[in-house]
């Protein structure tokens, strides 16, 4: 079969969060870019998030407001010019689950913690919820401690993939292997599915998450590194959909500076909801049994919501990778992350929230580089790339 040849302004190459915002924004300013994905759209750490946009607030339980706490301060609002139809992207059709999030203490908060939390700092980001004003789940007399509201929305990711694949479907193409072709320090064009078809680029854009390694082993690039933080998130729904779970997205809140466990709720097909449960019990429980790790979930809705009697309850686990670049000691990276070699930027957000400012990032490095919008012809002959499953109705079958 004769290999066929195309032409892009600029190839990205992992199709997630941070992939599909970067590609919407570079063809709505009139390049052409193509997104290609080995998989399918979101199908690791994209799908695997919870869907909050965060705004830092859960960064500064220590009462402090930390380099991370500023560097994401601004996403949410970001975000939500792009759900009214008036950000970057066109986030109009996208399913909020909550425009915002909660956080409480099973007991009053420290005065010292009260007193930040009502600081000039943080009162624009978190309020105290009057009794009056709390949700059913905590309207029972035996709830006895502070809950707080915060304005970070929680959003239904299959619908954020949907609404930035839709506009440039015939741009995100799904491959098998890729192998480039360079000329000094250089990449001039790639070659996918076995050599079949060749796509040369002025530039070309990692986005690949922990996929990312394999692509600079590849190139031979050895710096920037990747880390891999591993969770194992938890989830669990009623047996009986007829007595489900309440909807619920917030963080519960312990002595520590994280918190002890973060809920956020989603819809199964058959409209029984999940609770999906990450924080500190989702980092501790790496490399647990199933089992093990189960009956610890259990135990902490327990400890964290004591009133509450749930019903029987079916569960599930997911074990994901946050690939981010190498940090000492493992730690989370504060901000978005780009790196050029040549015409390769290498990006990881660090956070699904940062999407945006990783986009602003790249693009910044891109005109640097003297990017010129081009004409090309669609490339055909290979399918275009489709969303991934949910976890909510994958993981429970």
């Amino acid at each position: 079969m004769a290999q066929k040849n195309f032409t892009t302004d600029v190839v990205i190459i992992g199709a997630g969060i941070a992939g599909l915002w970067l590609h919407n924004r570079l063809n709505q300013m009139g390049f052409h870019a193509l997104l290609l994905e080995n998989k399918t759209i979101g199908n690791a750490q994209t799908l695997s998030s919870q869907g909050i946009i965060h705004g830092g607030a859960k960064y500064a339980l220590n009462g402090i407001l930390s380099k991370a706490s500023h560097a994401i301060g601004d996403m949410p609002a970001r975000w939500q010019a792009c759900l009214a139809g008036k950000g970057d992207v066109d986030l109009t059709q996208v399913k909020v689950l909550a425009d915002h999030q909660l956080m409480w203490s099973k007991q009053q908060l420290s005065s010292k913690m009260v007193s930040f939390f009502a600081s000039k700092a943080l009162s624009s980001r978190m309020q105290n919820v009057a009794k009056l004003d709390q949700p059913a789940l905590f309207q029972d007399p035996k709830f006895k401690g502070a809950l707080y509201r915060l304005e970070e929305p929680v959003l239904d990711i299959t619908t954020v993939l949907n609404a930035l694949a839709k506009p440039w479907q015939n741009r995100i193409l799904k491959i098998d292997n890729i192998t480039w072709q360079k000329s000094d320090h250089q990449v001039l064009s790639l070659l996918v599915n076995n050599g079949e078809l060749g796509i040369k680029a002025q530039q070309f854009v990692l986005t690949a998450g922990e996929g990312n390694q394999a692509l600079l082993d590849e190139l031979a690039i050895k710096k920037p590194v990747m880390q891999r933080r591993p969770l194992q998130m938890v989830m669990c729904k009623a047996r009986d959909p007829a007595h489900s779970l309440p909807a619920i997205y917030a963080h519960s809140l312990g002595s520590g500076s994280k918190p002890i466990a973060t809920i956020t709720s989603h819809l199964t097909d058959d409209g029984n909801i999940v609770w999906y449960i990450g924080g500190n019990i989702a980092e501790n429980g790496v490399g647990k049994s199933f089992d093990q790790l189960t009956v610890e979930a259990e135990q902490l809705l327990h400890d964290i919501l004591p009133w509450y009697e749930h019903p029987e309850l079916e569960w599930a686990t997911h074990d994901i990778n946050r690939a981010e670049p190498k940090q000492s000691a493992l730690s989370r990276p504060d901000t978005a992350f780009v790196e050029s070699k040549d015409n390769v930027h290498i990006a990881w957000p660090t956070k699904l929230a940062l999407a945006p400012d990783l986009a602003d990032n790249i693009i910044e490095k891109l005109k640097g580089s003297s990017l010129m919008a081009g004409k090309h012809e669609e490339v055909t002959g290979l399918p275009t790339a489709t969303i991934s499953p949910t976890l909510w109705d994958s993981k429970f079958k």
